[in-house]
């Protein structure tokens, strides 16, 4: 056995010893990270530029962006819980626990395309509608490496300006049709 062989089965019992020990800590629960229930602190530049231009877009129909003050965390496929993101509160005066929105960056705009399609498919699927309001509607838009996820009802929402979000979000990316 040359060196080169004898250093490349070494190589890769070591991956898979990492591999199987780190399968090990998930399936036990143990120190590995869990996703946060909150916005980031500190965006990256490509979240921020999309907050940025999403902030925009709705204060140029007077729906002003807000930090909201509690935290928030829609059904969202595996790649979107994986996703760093943020989220954004449209006050709603009449309806002050809805009217939340979340951008989600990506390194590219091929993975949040993926991103974007996994999402559709789980929020038109049997498990994902399931955590939704069952007349819920969905807004779920990609602008480059950013995806924008909104959900609202007609039955839950009290406030009339609800649906003029969903208007809104409408000129913002290109959207992701939900299957029904």
């Amino acid at each position: 056995m040359t060196p080169a062989v004898h250093r490349a089965r070494i190589a890769g019992l070591v991956l898979a010893a990492g591999l199987l020990a780190g399968c090990g800590i998930a399936a036990n629960g143990g120190d590995t990270p869990t996703p946060a229930i909150t916005p980031q602190v500190s965006l990256s530049p490509t979240l921020q530029l999309c907050r940025n231009q999403l902030t925009t877009t709705l204060a140029a129909a007077g729906l002003p962006l807000t930090q909201p003050a509690s935290a928030v965390r829609p059904g969202e496929s595996p790649l979107l819980t994986a996703a760093p993101r943020t989220v954004g509160q449209v006050i709603l005066p009449a309806d002050p626990d809805h009217g939340f929105i979340v951008l989600y960056g990506f390194p590219d705009p091929a993975s949040a395309y993926a991103a974007a399609q996994q999402q559709a498919a789980y929020v038109g699927s049997g498990e994902g509608r399931v955590q939704f309001v069952p007349d819920s509607q969905f807004v779920l838009r990609q602008d480059g490496s950013c995806v924008l996820f909104y959900a609202w009802s007609p039955s839950a929402s009290t406030d009339p300006r609800s649906p003029d979000i969903a208007t809104v979000l409408g000129t913002f990316g290109v959207g992701i049709d939900v299957p029904r």
